[in-house]
């Protein structure tokens, strides 16, 4: 099993605007949200890309801003998972403009 994540800063933008973002942003790369956590501020997205599955987790926190954007498969590389967070972070980006 691969896994790879990416921590990322929006400027101007409060943890629940990029939470929302997030709940838009995961179909939009193609992935499905099948679990979120308002409170927490967390979304959990899985999908098949390219014909294997993918999970990944964004977690947006409360105390410093940041947003992590987490993927894991067990049929892609880590390479292609910090891919899939690059078209993520794109999605959410543009959600969040």
């Amino acid at each position: 099993m691969s896994s790879a994540q990416e921590k990322f800063i929006f400027q101007g933008k409060s943890d629940s605007e990029i939470f929302e973002a997030a709940l838009k942003a995961v179909p939009l790369a193609g992935l499905e949200v099948w679990k979120k956590r308002e409170l927490a501020r967390l979304v959990l997205a899985q999908g098949n890309v390219d014909g294997a599955e993918v999970r990944c987790n964004i977690a947006v926190s409360m105390v410093d801003g940041s947003t992590t954007i987490s993927a894991e498969s067990d049929d892609h590389s880590e390479e292609k998972l910090r891919a899939i967070i690059a078209e993520i972070k794109l999605k959410l980006d543009i959600s969040l403009a």
